[in-house]
């Protein structure tokens, strides 16, 4: 039995290993990581100090109060800030937004250490909100551009999934140390100089460009843009229950957020550095979810990290609930921990293979403001269960919230397992040409399937003019030559493509394609590939762009 574990444990830590080389194999994805970790320590250390600064200004209701004024500003800001995203380039979006914190907490350290009024404290908690709420969606929607492969989108989010707990779990740390011996000041001056930082290894990330599409006329007004991503979660079911289930994993998050500093400063009677402390434990159990998660992710099992985290969840909040210590405490927010990046990193990961890269950005800017509002609500409407319910009953509660939402869901949720995955150079070659490049990461994993690899020797014809067209071609190796009416058009390379208008138009082919070397392309059937370019928008209108181009007498169809 002891071997058998110990094998488990190699096994588990080679899991993380391999995804933190996969991530840091990857310079712009290492990087986009480590200020994951700056990003976190900076929010979390703010936040856990908030709480206890609220409570010393106002008892219970007061950090209730403190979390909804932190966090109401930030879901009014997030759909615009998602806009941001998509029309600007992402890194810039995460690098004025990192600067915005770092001010936003230097006047934040000075308004406490010269004792201003809390109110200016509040105040800047919603700027701090606002100027963040950017973050977010930028770095989720930067993610899936900068990975060359699913597998490698999956492993960073594992991977930052993990730097974002080494971030919550060292300000959690230094926050407990920091107000046990200093004041919320220091806190506030400390997080102000980690996001400084950041901001220095965020601008060393390759600056990504935004592509322009023909036609951006057709959503116009910024109200219409600005609600997208409202309206893409709304009419796509399948990214409405993924946004949903994280919705209520942050309305319970932003109920543990009111319930630890109650229940460790009034049910337990424990010190303030204690709330730090208890944080840092749920730091501690996300860290450790990293090796199972990544397990789950190589089996493409991410339906049963949602489950089990929410089962896990459930068991952990009780906990505390059923046997009031301060042994319990512990032990449930590390289990929650472990549930919550369980739910988290999974529900983020299909999001993203879903989401188109158009608009990526507002559909995760839209999710942040509804994720901030349920914050706020859960927060508020944590001290009204605690005084119905009592702060045990209240954790009784709060455990049931996940397992009962997952349960309801089941079916729906079990539907959105992925496939096995796919190569990474048929991956690229898609994602490179113009007509693809559009599709959703899931999209594009599916037609990855689909592929089928081709040959052609030098002078063997691959289409030929007057025939059905039955493929779309994608040329991996070699060289092609294209002629019309027997007379010589272009050449065509590694990375090119052919074969669309006959498909697109369903007429006869109207060129013949030709090789001149030794040549290995990949077909995509007629089917296959009408499913996916004709299904959207943007990919649609990039392909009758690059068909109107080739042939011009296509205008008249």
């Amino acid at each position: 039995m002891v071997s058998g574990a110990m094998r488990r444990a190699t096994g588990e830590l080679t899991s993380v290993l391999r995804a933190l080389l996969i991530d840091f194999g990857n310079r712009d994805l290492g990087l986009l990581g480590v200020a994951k970790a700056g990003v976190s320590f900076a929010s979390w250390s703010f936040a856990i100090a908030l709480g206890v600064y609220g409570f010393e200004a106002g008892g219970a209701v007061a950090v209730g109060v403190v979390a909804l004024v932190r966090l109401a500003p930030g879901a009014v800001a997030s759909p615009f800030a998602g806009l941001l995203s998509d029309r600007y380039p992402r890194r810039s979006v995460l690098l004025g937004s990192c600067l915005a914190i770092s001010l936003i907490l230097a006047t934040a350290s000075a308004a406490a250490a010269l004792d201003a009024a809390a109110a200016i404290i509040f105040a800047l908690a919603g700027a701090f909100t606002v100027a963040s709420s950017g973050y977010l969606p930028a770095e989720a929607a930067l993610l899936p551009h900068l990975a060359r492969t699913p597998q490698e989108l999956s492993a960073a989010n594992v991977t930052h999934s993990g730097m974002d707990n080494i971030g919550f779990l060292l300000a959690a740390l230094s926050t407990g140390v920091l107000l046990a011996i200093t004041s919320p000041a220091v806190v506030f001056g400390v997080a102000a100089l980690l996001a400084l930082i950041t901001a220095v290894l965020l601008d060393r990330i390759e600056r990504d460009r935004r592509p322009e599409y023909d036609g951006d006329g057709e959503i116009s007004g910024m109200w219409r843009q600005t609600t997208l991503g409202f309206r893409t979660l709304a009419e796509h079911p399948a990214l409405r229950l993924l946004a949903a289930t994280l919705v209520v994993l942050v309305f319970f998050e932003g109920v543990a957020d009111v319930l630890v500093v109650i229940m460790a400063l009034d049910l337990l009677g424990l010190s303030e550095g204690s709330v730090g402390f208890l944080n840092a434990s749920w730091g501690v159990g996300a860290f450790i979810a990293g090796g199972g998660l990544t397990l789950l992710l190589n089996r493409n099992r991410l339906v049963i990290g949602l489950a089990g985290g929410s089962v896990v969840i459930g068991l952990a909040v009780a906990l505390p609930g059923a046997w009031p210590v301060a042994a319990a405490a512990y032990a449930g927010w590390f289990g929650i921990g472990v549930g919550y990046t369980f739910i988290e990193v999974a529900g983020k990961t299909l999001l993203q293979r879903l989401g188109s890269d158009e608009s990526l950005g507002r559909v995760l800017g839209s999710l942040e403001a509804s994720r901030l509002a349920a914050m706020a609500l859960g927060s508020i409407g944590a001290s009204a269960i605690v005084a119905l319910l009592g702060i045990r009953g209240a954790l009784l509660a709060l455990a049931a919230l996940m397992p009962l939402f997952v349960l309801l869901c089941w079916t729906r949720l079990r539907a959105f397992e992925v496939g096995a995955p796919v190569p990474e150079a048929h991956f690229q070659l898609l994602r490179g040409d113009s007509i693809f490049a559009p599709l959703p990461v899931a999209t594009l994993e599916r037609i990855s399937h689909d592929l089928a690899p081709v040959r052609a020797e030098p002078g063997e014809e691959v289409i030929t003019q007057g025939q059905r067209g039955d493929s779309f071609y994608l040329i991996e190796e070699g060289e092609v030559e294209v002629f019309e009416n027997g007379v010589f058009r272009r050449t065509e390379g590694a990375g090119e493509s052919f074969g669309e208008i006959a498909l697109l138009h369903d007429v006869p082919r109207t060129a013949t394609v030709r090789a001149t070397a030794p040549t290995r392309m990949l077909a995509l059937e007629r089917d296959q590939f009408i499913s996916a370019v004709t299904g959207h928008r943007r990919s649609s209108q990039v392909a009758h762009s690059v068909v109107d181009a080739r042939w011009p007498s296509s205008a008249h169809f």
